[in-house]
């Protein structure tokens, strides 16, 4: 297993070296790692075809039949298609799953048409155990926890801070209800780039307080764990701003369809009366301009029966961890004092 402290992995990332996966496309959708893009030496039906004739007639058959199926006008586009990656990034790697036959067999085309190239060794597996273990053994960063209110502009404080490490945008997840962005990333992929942030950032880094899943992604238990004990400081914030924060960021972005639907989805948890109380002045609003006036009383609705109270017993039980409150400005100053002095 590779070690948190691989100096080799460690310099390809903090130098962001592209690399190319050569791994088929069904490999790369499950999980791969930052700064890779996708050029298959074998498409997913070639692999198939590959990987049963290994377990029939072993290796060699395996092989001969491999060359015949990448043969010819294909196999001369492949490597082009390697070639042209190399050109406008020269520092390209390429890698496969381990660093065996697929990746050698690519250099060794790369490396005929002129440009030497070697296999990363230990390919893919090498890699996620690295960024894995960054988030299982190696010592986490210090962290510090933004909290306050929904809608009260977490995140763009975060946007101001050097240190911040953006959980919601790693996972493309805006944190609720209302909070989908479209398509998250794989959870191997979440993990990769979490790791990775750790990796680039020091030894404190500023987070927003989350809760265990965003969206359907779950942060690394032994990462939550620690930041759910870091100190936090609350972001106090006016209704007004509350309210347009909420409306830009998740009502604009968002059909008549998903809004619908995402206040379905707590509609167990509004209970039936409020449900409807709230079901009803958004379906209101969704037949007018779409307008913060016209959208605001359901969003209020839902912050004081569901946002408030739900936030309400979460700090309750993180009173002894808070250090500060204030505004967006006075948090900033508090946090960026709190990191200089270390």
């Amino acid at each position: 297993m590779s070690h948190w402290n691989d100096p080799e992995l460690t310099k390809l990332f903090l130098d962001q070296t592209p690399l190319i996966d050569v791994r088929a496309p069904i490999e790369f959708q499950l999980g791969s790692v930052p700064g890779a893009i996708n050029l298959p030496i074998m498409n997913d039906e070639e692999r198939t075809q590959v990987g049963i004739c290994y377990k029939e007639q072993g290796q060699a058959r395996a092989i001969e039949l491999g060359h015949q199926l990448v043969s010819g006008p294909l196999k001369a586009k492949r490597i082009e298609s390697w070639l042209k990656a190399i050109e406008v990034k020269p520092a390209t790697q390429v890698f496969c799953f381990r660093g065996g036959l697929r990746s050698q067999i690519s250099c060794q085309w790369i490396t005929e048409a002129g440009i030497k190239r070697t296999p990363i060794i230990g390919g893919y597996k090498r890699m996620r155990s690295f960024f894995l273990s960054h988030l299982e053994v190696a010592p986490l960063p210090d962290m510090w926890r933004i909290s306050g209110l929904t809608g009260c502009g977490k995140t763009k404080v975060l946007q101001h801070l050097s240190a911040a490490v953006d959980l919601e945008a790693l996972a493309n997840h805006r944190g609720s209800a209302f909070g989908d962005n479209g398509p998250q990333p794989t959870q191997i992929n979440f993990e990769n780039e979490l790791a990775l942030r750790l990796i680039q950032q020091g030894s404190t880094i500023v987070v927003e307080d989350e809760s265990a899943m965003i969206g359907r992604i779950t942060i690394p238990k032994r990462f939550f764990d620690k930041m759910h004990s870091s100190p936090v400081v609350v972001l106090n914030t006016q209704e007004e701003d509350r309210l347009q924060n909420i409306f830009d960021d998740y009502v604009l972005p968002l059909s008549s369809e998903q809004l619908i639907h995402s206040l379905s989805r707590i509609e167990r948890a509004l209970g039936g009366v409020r449900y409807k109380e709230v079901s009803e002045a958004l379906n209101k609003a969704l037949i007018s301009e779409k307008t913060l006036k016209n959208h605001q009383r359901w969003i209020t609705l839902l912050l004081h029966y569901y946002y408030d109270p739900a936030y309400s017993r979460g700090i309750e039980r993180q009173r002894n961890h808070i250090k500060f409150k204030g505004s967006a400005s006075e948090v900033l100053d508090f946090i960026n004092s709190n990191l200089a002095s270390r």
